[in-house]
């Protein structure tokens, strides 16, 4: 997909406002990202650069199921009320427009998915951190322990205000919903007619990454990387305790705002 800095920043930061402000959301949403891969930002997004599996790093991972997760910038968007039109192809369309009052605004529509992590992080980190140590692992390297990954959904970006966007939805698939709604965006839409350029994505059958978490060598500690808690005590506990009002989204758009070593 289309990879646009600006959105990128965008998209991280309105995200971060409810989404889980200790995880590291993806853009592109449908990059592959497995548990183990290390790798690096270079201009905004990150770059797989492998996997620790293949240095000689046991990855051992487990999964929960997750529910649907939605979001829409507050003050910012707007969804008119639907409208039956019909299918070329057939039977009826619901449309509405999504209208962006604001700029730097997200309107994201997650199906159900799971969390895939490494199933004893403190294990985990310690050969993380022989790896980094011997060499074996470049230092610079950031290496993923957890994953969100959804089974589908639906994004639209708008940098600019004063953006719309048409958007079109099966009725059947909707199963019987009064009109399109946040919420189930998710089951996919086809776009239409638009006013200024927005960046959208709907994909209801293929994975999407919501967001990672990550681990880097730091200060002679491993640390997760935006939460800055080092693995003396289990990585999941930690995260759990630390208020999330604490962690700085600034960290992570300094990053997304580096330009790729020469």
């Amino acid at each position: 997909m289309f990879f646009s800095k600006p959105i990128a920043t965008v998209y991280v930061k309105e995200l971060r406002k409810r989404y889980d402000p200790l995880g590291v959301p993806v853009f592109t949403p449908d990059t592959n990202i497995e548990v183990g891969d290390f790798g690096s930002f270079e201009d905004g997004r990150f770059i797989v650069r492998g996997n620790v599996s293949g240095r000689g790093v046991a990855v051992d991972a487990k999964s929960v199921p997750v529910g649907p997760y939605d979001y829409a910038s507050s003050g910012k968007v707007s969804i008119a009320p639907s409208v039956e039109v019909p299918s070329p192809a057939g039977g009826t369309l619901l449309k509405t427009t999504i209208t962006f009052t604001s700029s730097q605004a997200l309107v994201v529509s997650f199906q159900d998915g799971k969390d895939i992590a490494v199933a004893q992080p403190d294990g985990f980190a310690e050969e993380l951190a022989r790896a980094w140590y011997t060499k074996v692992l470049p230092v610079d390297r950031v290496v993923v322990w957890s994953v969100r990954r959804m089974n589908g959904g639906t994004i639209i970006v708008s940098e600019s205000g004063n953006s719309s966007v048409d958007v079109m939805a099966d009725a059947a698939v909707l199963l019987g919903a009064a009109g399109i709604t946040v919420p189930n965006l998710s089951v996919g839409v086809t776009f239409g007619a638009e006013r200024a350029a927005t960046w959208k994505m709907s994909v209801p059958s293929r994975p999407l990454v919501a967001w990672i978490r990550l681990l880097r060598l730091r200060r002679d500690q491993v640390e997760d990387v935006f939460g800055f808690q080092p693995t003396r005590e289990s990585l999941n506990d930690k995260i759990a305790a630390q208020p999330t009002e604490g962690v700085p989204t600034d960290d992570l758009l300094e990053q997304l705002s580096m330009e790729p070593p020469a």
